[in-house]
């Protein structure tokens, strides 16, 4: 593989993904890392570990899943005892898929790359001067990442790299050194809004014009409940009551799954206010509908941590629905309920992602 072609698959893995919206946080960031490589024994340098860093950029290119392109160093210093005296000096640049697993505090992930590194030996035994050569390297390694706060995050990894060189060292046709490193993510500029929700009111639709319906009871709603006289079960429902197609009271749980919270506080993120916001335009929309303000936790976690957590999270929405208006007598609770009333499974984590919830649910 030549050097042009691997720029072109750089470039092109790193524009992949960029032309569709996305639903995670795509935002670019910088990638510092030390640590320390541990040299394959055919190197013939005079120790087995020498220092290492790096610096990077990339973005998340799916949910769960991360492209670098990185520029790293590593200096070393040709033992004197394999009769060389000198330094054998290493830059590489490389593309690395890392895929994140588990909604754990430290995500443990599997890294991927490729790229072409350039050594620089120097023999001042031989008096041969500096020579150089690029060749491929291939690297696979897994690691654990764990988000500081929005922005910033830390990233520790071990990587083992299959360098071809087959030109430093006489003899030897590749190399095969292992990297330890610990690093961070700094993620450039703001994190993006949620995209706008579509206006579904009806009101804003152009009016057409429409015949004058005959007077049966298809075309009356006595009780101003939305469903007809023909289909309403229940003629008598109170006005503004949320009711289901046939005209009687529906049970609601407004869930509000997508209401997230900043790392370990109870501080609502932008995506989850815009949630919110809806949950506001729909008990406007009915003034006698009263709910309470429910917060679940996962299993993860002992019970009076999670029975805290799910306090204080139900909290912060009811502060929030209460400081849009929201009276405070439609509203009971807070009520935290930990990890008490699991919707789903606390084996798997999609199951609970589930169970990490607040809901807003009706009150008779």
């Amino acid at each position: 593989m030549n050097r042009k072609h691997l720029c072109a698959l750089i470039a092109l893995s790193l524009g992949a993904g960029a032309v569709s919206a996305q639903d995670y946080d795509s935002r670019w960031y910088i990638a510092p890392a030390v640590g320390m490589s541990h040299n394959d024994n055919e190197r013939y340098v005079d120790s087995d570990d020498t220092e290492f860093g790096s610096l990077g950029f990339g973005r998340f290119v799916a949910e769960n899943t991360s492209l670098d392109l990185s520029l790293d160093y590593t200096s070393r210093n040709l033992g004197s005892q394999y009769h060389y005296e000198g330094d054998l000096d290493n830059f590489a640049l490389t593309a690395s898929l890392r895929h994140y697993f588990t909604d754990w505090s430290w995500r443990p992930f599997l890294k991927v790359g490729l790229g072409l590194s350039e050594a620089r030996v120097t023999d001042q035994a031989l008096g041969y001067g500096t020579n150089r050569n690029v060749n491929p390297v291939f690297d696979a390694g897994l690691g654990f990442g764990h988000d500081l706060n929005d922005a910033v995050a830390l990233r520790t990894e071990l990587t083992y790299r299959y360098d071809m060189d087959d030109q430093s060292i006489p003899g030897v046709d590749h190399f095969g050194d292992w990297l330890a490193t610990f690093g961070a993510t700094i993620k450039l500029g703001e994190a993006a809004a949620p995209a706008a929700a579509g206006n579904t009111d009806p009101g804003t639709e152009e009016a057409k014009p429409v015949e004058q319906p005959v007077a049966d009871c298809s075309t009356l709603d006595d009780d101003k409940d939305g469903v007809n006289n023909c289909d309403d079960k229940c003629p008598t429902s109170a006005a503004g009551e949320a009711v289901g197609a046939d005209g009687c009271a529906q049970a609601i749980v407004i869930d509000l799954r997508g209401v997230n919270f900043a790392f370990d506080k109870s501080e609502l993120t932008a995506e989850s206010t815009a949630i919110l916001d809806q949950a506001v335009d729909v008990l406007n929309r009915y003034p006698a509908l009263k709910v309470e303000v429910a917060g679940h936790t996962d299993s993860v976690g002992t019970d009076a941590y999670n029975q805290g957590l799910s306090e204080r999270r139900a909290k912060t929405v009811y502060d929030y629905l209460t400081g849009k208006g929201i009276a405070a007598d439609r509203l009971s609770g807070p009520n935290g309920y930990g990890e008490a009333k699991p919707i789903d499974t606390n084996d798997t984590s999609e199951g609970r992602a589930r169970n990490r919830r607040t809901e807003l649910v009706k009150q008779q």
